[in-house]
């Protein structure tokens, strides 16, 4: 049986460390008043034995004024612990717990916003600075998920996911499951990309196909409500097709009055060499294309370059302060609060030292 325990053990430790992970917090800027618990108490105590020992040298004076003798205050040392535990209790109250979710839903407030994401062959350069994220689609994929972790911060925000090379593909609808967004771009792989976005049997020149990727995005995009949407573009802007056709995707998103914002990933100047079907192909970030796409539709252009792009910062920063849009069915996962957890037992103990202190 001990040994049994000695096995199990483990197992609770982790469960318990899963549980306090889900626990989130609506005011978490309250949980430093924490710190002041232990200064507190420590003060406390030191008065406390200042204060008998003061009383020690007056023990006679204390017995003839008909006060307790100095060993009931003793006993306040266990009680600073219980004091302590109120004030612990009454701020992680206030700092509101939540976990699980309410069983009411709620609006959704914030803006729409559809990512698209090229996974052309240029995007397989190796010219990124990250050690990690070295390929220019690897940067990609690590902004886009900075990116959902600042949408999820306040919620409301609905975003969508487009693949495209060839031919575009709608990864994933407007949605605010920020999890499941979460776990489509985790498995994106820029180096065995869907076979949807590879060129069709019937396309006659290949390349990155910006324009139907930018017309899918704004296809996309829920038409009951103009004003409150942008398409986000990732890409090198290297085209090896050479139409200009990514000026379709501009005329699709001015028609629906939908700012491109673009963000460039590669070098500019220093081109890097990919093999494609044996041959030596040179690829650079061109940022001609991408600049031009975001200044006609109203957008901003990012120049990411060899760095990974910083998108939570321009979400914040640039989208987020825009007007927002409020959907009525879109349901929300709403965090059960959960304070009375706390605040129920300070309640009992404030009032058990009142009671002591008649």
């Amino acid at each position: 049986m001990l040994w049994d325990s000695e096995a199990r053990l483990p197992g609770i430790i982790a469960e318990l460390v899963q549980g306090v992970e889900r626990v989130s917090w609506a005011r978490p800027q309250a949980l430093w008043l924490l710190l002041l618990v232990p200064l507190w108490t420590a003060w406390r105590w030191h008065m406390l034995r200042r204060q008998q020992g003061q009383l020690a040298l007056l023990g006679v004076r204390r017995a003839g004024e008909g006060l307790p003798p100095e060993g009931a205050k003793g006993n306040n040392r266990g009680w600073l612990l219980v004091e302590a535990l109120l004030c612990g209790m009454l701020i992680t109250g206030l700092a509101g717990p939540r976990w699980g979710n309410s069983a009411e839903g709620a609006v959704a407030v914030g803006r729409d916003l559809i990512v698209v994401l090229d996974l052309s062959r240029s995007m397989q350069a190796d010219d990124m600075a990250d050690r990690v994220a070295r390929t220019r689609w690897q940067a990609a994929q690590q902004a886009a998920l900075q990116l959902v972790d600042a949408m999820q911060t306040n919620g409301g925000h609905r975003l969508g996911i487009v693949l495209f090379a060839a031919r575009p593909l709608l990864l994933a609808p407007l949605t605010t499951d920020y999890d499941f967004l979460r776990s489509l771009l985790e498995e994106v792989d820029g180096n065995h990309p869907p076979a949807e976005v590879r060129p069709a049997p019937s396309d006659t020149v290949s390349g990155t196909r910006i324009g139907r990727a930018l017309q899918a995005a704004v296809a996309a995009h829920d038409r009951r409500f103009p004003g409150y949407q942008d398409i986000l573009l990732l890409s090198d802007g290297d085209d090896p097709g050479g139409d200009d056709e990514w000026q379709g995707g501009v005329a699709a998103a001015r028609a629906a009055d939908i700012p491109v914002h673009t963000v460039g990933l590669g070098d500019p100047q220093t081109p890097a060499v990919l093999v494609i079907a044996d041959q030596l192909v040179q690829t650079r970030l061109d940022e001609n294309v991408l600049r031009t796409i975001a200044e006609r539709t109203g957008g901003q252009y990012v120049p990411a370059h060899r760095q990974i792009p910083p998108l939570g910062d321009f979400f914040r920063q640039y989208l987020e302060p825009l007007p927002q849009r409020a959907v009525s069915d879109e349901a929300l996962p709403v965090p059960q609060e959960r304070y009375p957890w706390a605040i129920v037992p300070a309640v009992l103990i404030a009032i058990l030292l009142w009671c002591r202190g008649r």
